[in-house]
């Protein structure tokens, strides 16, 4: 059999592996099944390959997930919305933009020839292979442009499926745990006979970032697009201080940015497109725009960060004022590092419970419940200790008006170490899956199965909350009359900017360090600018004990219906704006 072409042998092995899973009985540990499998396929003389042995342990993984208590097959695990926004095409040359508006994070499939490169590629990929075969192209390269520490990367997982190589940016052999390509600076990747990727190693947000200029080989290297990370925002850039520099101060980060900026970015002709890896929302950078590609010409006349020729002062601009890191990122980091798992393997892992299962479970005291319904569902009924985060809609691709970014607020507010069980509303159990393994957060005890109602229904204990609707006649000034005291769980930014007069700023990223100085015989009423945030902080106060009640369209509402309890008195028309979207929205949620 050694002598057979590769791809035979492949095809061979993955049908001798699928005869020989039935044998197994499946329910050992993956890499003792995976042990078992390889064992006989020493004795026939068969050398694995890395496609092979990726193959082995899909199929393994689908075999476990039938026989046993999980959450679905793996290999049944429908992809969601890719996200898919919209394509830049030229010439025969596509550039399709994969944006999550939830994660706030981008990824870019450049297609040419029947040639296909791909970009910053998050953690689940199917939707990107089904599209390639789609379009009829090879994927000839994953191409990275720093270890990324808000989402976990799908490298390794496209690199096994499809056999395409990674690449990264120089000083990344020393760190990373997998085969990959180390780059260096100026090095040229080609696409295909006219387009090719020039490299330019853009050192400022980590040590390792690079930015893959799209170049024209027909028309003397020509720049097209770039292609540019955590480097370059739509307004703004990436910030200095993260996990991703470890080793190296924020100052002397920015110090190299300014460089970068100045020689690598501004020197880059006008018309050059740019296509980066986050956008409004991202804690990568402050003040993303929320467009999806810009221009170096547009950039240079309207991005804060490329305003400063004064490298001093471009520090003090780009160290102040930074929000909070979220604290799952030094475990995405070490995550991409070393390579993460395919989804479905980890999916394949978590016990889909019956309410007898999860009551059990919640007995034992010791996970952290994740509520991913919406918010009026969970405060209708829900567990005792239960954070709130709602899931959305969409798969994450879109974040409507009541909706927040779901992914980095668990990532923010819930240590990547704590052991969760989950609560999604009937037929979201994947999704919600799928969505927590983008950010790793693979350590699920369970999830509920069949949804909330298949816990209440059978008499378990459920708390009831309430939330305050000002449209319906509830006033802030009475609550603060008797005795209530008023949280803005804001940014100081947003608080110093407006607020209700007399009410206490506590963010809600601080929350548990301002534990000690809240009192549990008073009741506090949270709001943020909409109200996701304030949901989500008043199920964190709930749990340690506290009485909170929170306020639906947060400082939105409030500024709009009683604009003389907050500090200028008038009524915002962006505010007015938002509340009466986010009405409009919770009135046709609640006709479905």
């Amino acid at each position: 059999y050694k002598s057979i072409a590769s791809p035979f042998l492949d095809i061979y092995i993955i049908i001798m592996f699928r005869s020989a899973a039935r044998l197994l009985t499946c329910r050992l540990p993956l890499a003792s099944r995976r042990t078992l499998v390889t064992s006989r396929a020493r004795l026939l003389s068969i050398t694995l390959t890395q496609s092979s042995e990726w193959a082995l342990n899909r199929t393994l993984t689908y075999v476990t997930a039938r026989h046993m208590s999980s959450v679905e097959a793996a290999s049944h695990i429908a992809p969601l919305p890719s996200g898919l926004k919209t394509a830049v095409s030229e010439n025969g040359l596509d550039v399709r933009i994969y944006y999550l508006e939830c994660l706030a994070q981008t990824t870019y499939l450049i297609t040419h020839e029947g040639n296909a490169m791909i970009v910053d590629p998050r953690r689940d990929v199917d939707a990107f292979i089904e599209d390639i075969k789609t379009l009829k192209c090879s994927l000839k390269g994953v191409l990275e442009t720093h270890f990324h520490a808000d989402f976990v990367s799908g490298h390794c997982e496209l690199m096994q499926r499809t056999g395409a190589p990674i690449y990264f940016g120089p000083g990344s052999a020393g760190r990373a745990k997998f085969t990959h390509h180390e780059l260096k600076d100026g090095e040229i990747i080609d696409l295909s006979s006219q387009y090719a990727f020039h490299v330019l190693h853009t050192p400022g947000h980590t040590p390792e970032s690079v930015v893959y200029l799209l170049i024209d080989k027909t028309k003397g290297n020509k720049p097209l697009k770039a292609f540019t990370g955590d480097t370059l925002f739509i307004g703004s850039c990436g910030r200095p201080d993260l996990v991703g520099s470890i080793g190296y101060a924020a100052e002397e980060m920015a110090k190299l940015m300014f460089y970068t900026l100045k020689t690598k970015i501004c020197t880059l002709p006008d018309d050059v497109q740019v296509f980066p890896a986050h956008g409004k929302g991202s804690p990568c950078g402050k003040g993303i725009s929320g467009d999806l590609y810009s221009t170096i010409g547009k950039e240079k006349l309207t991005n804060p960060a490329l305003q400063f020729d004064d490298e001093a002062k471009f520090v003090k601009y780009l160290t102040e004022d930074l929000p909070v890191a979220p604290q799952y990122f030094l475990h995405d980091v070490k995550a991409n590092l070393e390579g993460a798992n395919p989804v479905e393997e980890e999916i394949a892992k978590v016990h889909r419970a019956s309410a007898k299962e999860f009551k059990s479970l919640l007995d034992v005291g010791t996970y952290v419940v994740i509520d991913t319904r919406e918010t009026s569902d969970v405060l209708a009924a829900h567990v005792s200790g239960a954070l709130s985060f709602p899931l959305g809609s969409a798969g994450g691709t879109i974040v409507g008006v009541q909706d927040g970014n779901f992914a980095i607020w668990v990532g923010t507010m819930v240590s990547p170490n704590a052991t969760l069980l989950v609560i999604t509303a009937p037929g979201r159990e994947l999704e919600a899956l799928q969505r927590l393994a983008r950010i790793g957060y693979n350590q699920i005890k369970a999830v509920l199965n069949g949804g909330f109602s298949t816990y209440s229904s059978a008499g378990y204990p459920v708390c009831t909350e309430k939330r305050l609707y000002l449209k319906h006649g509830v006033k802030v000034s009475d609550l603060i009359t008797n005795g209530n005291i008023m949280l803005d769980m804001r940014t100081p930014g947003e608080y110093e900017i407006n607020t209700v007069k007399g009410a206490i700023n506590v963010p809600i990223t601080g929350i548990y360090k301002e534990l000690n100085s809240l009192d549990k015989s008073k009741t506090y009423v949270a709001f943020c600018a909409g109200g996701y945030r304030s949901g989500i902080a008043s199920s964190i106060l709930r749990a340690e004990g506290f009485k909170v009640v929170d306020i639906f369209g947060g400082f939105a509402a409030i500024s709009t219906y009683e604009p003389e309890v907050t500090m200028t008195g008038v009524v915002c028309p962006t505010m007015k704006g938002k509340i009466e979207l986010m009405e409009k929205a919770f009135s046709d949620i609640s006709k479905q």
